[in-house]
């Protein structure tokens, strides 16, 4: 989960002006193929924009930082486009980073190449009535995953604390040959969480956020 005061002070920040045909005016859930808008940001992270736009377009989006830079503040105006041509504006203003769609989700990661922890495979991945940041911690540390960690020189910042929102949540998996990208995609789909950010420091440690629903 994104930190929530972090978030709504971030979002005071935001100026977005959308424009689209009156077919689509009512609508919660944009169409990404169809539905036009003119889009303005001045110095909004990169996180805060894309868990905007997740929840618009009702589809996951996973953001990896480039380690030398985690956090991004972008500026964009863009006018008359589509979901996609959002996406290629986005990657423009912060040209650190590209993106691609695999499986229905919008994956944002370095240009320069990822750390390929994401790409990591996990045999099983069992949990049962859990939170969304209670299956986090216990996929990063699988076997497996710990090990490749070490090699890396990563560590775990110390968590938020969780929300009261979702400490309830009793998310239950069984996983069987996922690669953690698609393993927290899973913990998103689930939990209702539509953005989430692996975010990782020149100080060597990681930390992972969901966007709460």
């Amino acid at each position: 989960m994104l930190h929530s005061q972090m978030l709504n002070r971030s979002l005071t920040a935001v100026a977005v002006f959308c424009l689209f045909c009156s077919a689509a005016y009512s609508q919660q859930i944009f169409d990404r193929s169809t539905t036009l808008r003119n889009v303005t940001f001045n110095g909004v992270d990169l996180a805060v924009v894309l868990a905007n736009f997740a929840y618009d377009y009702n589809v996951i989006i996973d953001l990896e930082t480039d380690p030398a830079k985690p956090r991004s503040p972008i500026t964009l105006q863009l006018s008359n486009v589509v979901f996609p041509q959002i996406l290629d504006g986005i990657v423009a203003a912060e040209p650190l980073y590209q993106w691609r769609e695999r499986d229905g989700h919008i994956e944002v990661f370095p240009i320069s190449g990822s750390l390929n922890l994401l790409d990591q495979r996990v045999d099983v991945f069992e949990v049962k009535d859990v939170n969304r940041e209670v299956a986090a911690n216990r996929l990063f540390g699988v076997a497996d995953v710990r090990a490749l960690l070490v090699t890396k020189n990563l560590k775990p910042r110390p968590p938020y604390p969780v929300s009261d929102r979702i400490k309830d949540e009793k998310l239950s998996f069984n996983l069987h040959d996922v690669t953690l990208r698609e393993a927290l995609n899973q913990i998103a789909n689930e939990s209702g969480a539509r953005f989430w950010v692996f975010r990782t420091y020149p100080d060597g440690t990681f930390e992972i956020r969901f966007q709460a629903a």
